[in-house]
């Protein structure tokens, strides 16, 4: 099996930003939404489980485009991405507090 070409930084750097962008584009549109719904505004449901139906309704033809093998690998690079991200803030915040 042929190794995976190598990723440079500026690689990784578009794929940060564009995580970080979807994120925060997502908890926007979501907070704003949960904030003006009224209360199980969708027919006695949680207004939360509905939106992220939503949200799955509309990402599912992307993932289907992209097929099992490669959404389940952007599944785990996201995820390795955050815990790697938050593995080593913890660290740097750690250090940081040593120094005092």
């Amino acid at each position: 099996m042929t190794p995976p070409p190598d990723v440079d930084r500026e690689t990784t750097r578009e794929l940060v930003e564009e995580v970080l962008r979807t994120a925060l584009a997502l908890e926007e549109v979501m907070a704003g939404l949960l904030e003006e719904l009224p209360p199980r505004a969708f027919a006695g449901e949680d207004n939360a489980r509905v939106l992220l139906g939503m949200v799955v309704g509309s990402a599912h033809p992307a993932a289907r485009a992209a097929g099992l093998r490669d959404t389940r690998s952007a599944i785990a690079l996201v995820g390795a991405i955050r815990e790697r991200v938050i593995a080593d803030l913890r660290t740097a915040a750690e250090l940081a507090n040593g120094r005092d």
